[in-house]
């Protein structure tokens, strides 16, 4: 079936829903905040204005939400689309949510006969855009190849890492090695800054060492260097300090749960806090050198 019911047209959500209309989907869209639907007003897409409608229209649901109670609130809450989905539909969230609500959602689909796949994503907006994603499948073997075909519209790695809720797992410690990689290259660049080091020496060097990573290569913090550098716009936010806050935050429940220190994560996390606690929330997460250490003139 071509059709597909897309929920939740935000950053992330809006260009998603673009490239499987680009792959000629059907797509019927549902979004609270009604001024994101501007974006389709040149595409066949449809509109739908409840659950009922949107349900009707399709057996395979995309949504891409804030996270997990937002989640909670579309599939368990009052009238929640849960109430209106057909038996044996197939039900992909794409959300960056915690294990918990997960899994539980995941029961409550289960209950009805629906299949319900967890695909968070890695790639940020511009992978978004590109339909570059990696994408982290948990959920039954049983559906995903025919999951996996609808997900090579968003991304160029489809990856099953497991029952349900593991793709969850795998995305808040991908992005927990994401913080803590970001915070090391920003301390490494401002201490050789304050040698007198210039940076983009330093970057030459680096990015040909051990000391490379991907946070560096792809969202170095300092402007002027890489075209992919939030810093070259004021650190507009490709991903947000709120967001890696909210992944950080994930990921240390989870280490608590299992009693791990995960004393890096921990650390990253409190950075993180204190960063977003000065108003710095909105901003990209590689602004996080504005807090670590004043930079050289």
């Amino acid at each position: 079936m071509r059709n597909i019911s897309f929920i939740g047209l935000g950053a992330m959500g809006t260009p998603m829903a673009l490239n499987l209309i680009k792959k000629k989907y059907n797509l019927f869209l549902y979004d609270i905040n009604h001024k994101n639907y501007k974006f389709f007003s040149n595409t066949n897409s449809k509109i739908c204005n409840n659950y009922n409608d949107l349900s009707k229209k399709s057996d395979i649901f995309i949504s891409m939400l804030p996270d997990g109670k937002a989640l909670t609130n579309l599939v368990l809450g009052k009238n929640g689309i849960i109430n209106f989905i057909k038996k044996k539909s197939i039900f992909i969230d794409c959300s960056s949510i915690d294990y918990k609500t997960t899994i539980k959602v995941s029961n409550e689909f289960s209950k009805k006969g629906i299949k319900f796949f967890d695909a968070p994503v890695s790639g940020g907006v511009s992978g978004a855009k590109n339909a570059s994603l990696t994408i982290m499948v948990g959920g039954s073997k049983n559906n995903y190849t025919h999951v996996k075909k609808i997900l090579n519209a968003l991304g160029k790695n489809i990856i099953y890492v497991g029952k349900s809720g593991s793709g969850q797992i795998v995305k808040a410690c991908n992005n927990m090695m994401l913080g803590i990689n970001m915070i090391g290259v920003s301390e490494a660049f401002t201490l050789a800054n304050h040698y007198g080091i210039n940076s983009k020496i330093f970057f030459d060097v680096t990015s040909k060492s051990t000391g490379s990573s991907w946070a560096m290569l792809n969202h170095l913090p300092i402007k002027g260097i890489i075209k992919t550098s939030a810093a070259n716009n004021k650190y507009k936010p490709g991903y947000s300090a709120s967001l890696i806050l909210k992944d950080l935050s994930i990921a240390r429940d989870m280490a608590k749960k299992v009693s791990l220190k995960a004393l890096m994560g921990s650390k990253a996390f409190e950075i993180y806090t204190s960063f977003c606690k000065k108003n710095k929330s909105n901003l990209d997460y590689s602004a996080i050198i504005q807090s670590l250490f004043k930079s050289r003139k």
